[in-house]
């Protein structure tokens, strides 16, 4: 017989589903990430990056357990790790406070690939100004470190307030003992005379650990993001705190009450919220929950489908057999892509596919989703090359009726593409030696069989080779404008 806990911890369970994986395809929320860049804020940066209902506009580094020159180099090693490169970092003013005993340790961490670090170090408050200046949308802000960040920036601009629907905070339930609280003491009484919404979230239970049950859920989670965390967690210094159960889930908390509120309690008074997880859910759920939220950056947005069909019982042949291991190598979202671009195109083609995995590309490395982007193709009107462009408008939604593509007078050999958002703008061309070797299959076609089927029949194998066998983080060339 089901008890009252089970009968609600059902009740949540289908709530989280239907949350989760029911997207709309425009984000919730849209956010500013401040952090000082400790481990637990590697973990809860990637969540915020995984979750589809969220934006993420621009992350800035503070001074905490960080100063912040260190903390823009792994913001930077992380986003270019996830191939989110078209997130602007800022970095934020170092201060007097002394940076604390575990200081050391979260030097040690590397929270993704080495780069070459060639972005400017913009300032983390005119990185701010200029992102916000023209967005539509209010701001909700996500503090992993001191409010130092937010309370300058408010200060720099009393018109900054209107673009605010609210801060949220983490630190110890009792203030006090808060190292974020601690860190700039001033900053936080500040905002708390201005009136703004905070919400402040705390780990009220001791049971929420990053031990090995909770990085064994991220192993098994199909994610790019929960991969990487585990990754992470697996190098040596880190993995011993993780034997000790030192690291607990802390700035972890905040995306989770971002993304599925009914797990927290709260407490409201005046401007301030007190938010807590609830006592009576298990923590394993609270684990499995974090792990679906990675799995909803990996879901395909659709208006029709409950979701996209993936059995491969649906498919022709030569479809099925290459279903599962494709959707492995480069991920459903592509896969609905290609295959949307496939049907509607009327044929499966080579340019229609390279179209497709550039506007995936292109949505990725700004982190949106569709109808976000505006697009200016240089692949002009003619078959084969202009062909791109519907794989180009299938993948980012950035169609005709949508007013979101322009195709240039000026038609480029390579395929390129220009992909506009929020101010910032890339080319995305494909690679010279990739290009030249599709033309030449492509004359090649046309001289043993002309236009015959047998050419269309040489050019669907063509296509289905480029489509298993090219990833789209190696066969494109990107360049800031």
């Amino acid at each position: 017989m089901m008890t009252k806990k089970t009968y609600f911890l059902i009740l949540i369970f289908l709530i989280v589903q239907i949350k989760l994986f029911a997207h709309s395809g425009k984000p919730k929320y849209h956010v500013v990430i401040d952090t000082d860049c400790a481990i637990d804020d590697m973990r809860s940066i990637s969540m915020f990056l995984a979750e589809n209902d969220i934006r993420v506009l621009a992350i800035t580094s503070s001074h905490g357990t960080l100063d912040p020159t260190s903390g823009f180099y792994r913001i930077n090693s992380l986003l270019a790790t996830l191939y989110h490169e078209g997130i602007l970092v800022g970095i934020g003013d170092k201060t007097n406070f002394a940076l604390p005993q575990w200081n050391a340790f979260a030097e040690k961490i590397n929270w993704g690939n080495p780069i070459d670090l060639l972005q400017n170090k913009e300032n983390a408050i005119d990185l701010l100004n200029r992102k916000s200046k023209k967005y539509p949308n209010k701001l909700t802000l996500i503090a992993l470190g001191s409010l130092k960040t937010y309370a300058d920036w408010l200060k720099s601009n009393p018109e900054n307030f209107d673009k605010i629907e609210r801060i949220i905070w983490y630190n110890n339930a009792k203030k006090e003992d808060g190292f974020n609280y601690q860190a700039d003491t001033a900053s936080y009484n500040y905002i708390i005379k201005s009136n703004i919404s905070l919400d402040i979230v705390s780990n009220n239970r001791k049971d929420l650990i990053c031990n090995a049950e909770y990085l064994s859920y991220l192993k098994n989670t199909k994610s790019i993001y929960a991969q990487l965390i585990y990754k992470v967690h697996n190098q040596a210094s880190v993995s011993e705190k993780v034997k000790q159960n030192h690291l607990q889930l802390w700035d972890d908390l905040l995306p989770l009450y971002l993304s599925v509120p009914i797990l927290f309690s709260s407490e409201k008074q005046g401007n301030i919220t007190n938010v807590s997880v609830e006592k009576s859910i298990p923590a394993s759920f609270i684990y499995e929950t974090i792990s679906k939220v990675f799995l909803s950056g990996t879901s395909t947005n659709n208006r029709v489908f409950n979701a996209f069909p993936v059995d491969t019982g649906l498919y022709k042949k030569e479809y099925a057999q290459m279903l599962n291991s494709t959707i492995e190598k480069h991920g459903q979202i592509e896969w609905k892509a290609i295959t949307m671009t496939n049907e509607i195109h009327g044929h499966t083609g080579i340019y229609s596919i390279i179209g497709a995995k550039m506007g995936i590309r292109a949505i990725e490395y700004f982190n949106v989703g569709v109808n976000n982007l505006k697009v200016t193709s240089f692949a002009g009107y003619g078959p084969p090359l202009s062909c791109l462009n519907d794989g180009i408008q299938i993948s980012t939604g950035a169609t005709i009726g949508q007013g979101l593509i322009s195709v240039s007078d000026t038609v480029l050999d390579i395929p390129t593409v220009i992909f506009e958002f929020n101010g910032q703008k890339i080319s995305i061309s494909l690679n010279k030696d990739i290009s030249k070797q599709m033309q030449d299959d492509i004359k090649k076609g046309v001289a043993n069989y002309r236009m015959s089927d047998k050419y269309w029949l040489y050019i669907e194998e063509l296509a289905i080779k480029y489509w298993a066998d090219y990833d789209r983080h190696e066969i494109f060339t990107i360049e800031k404008l």
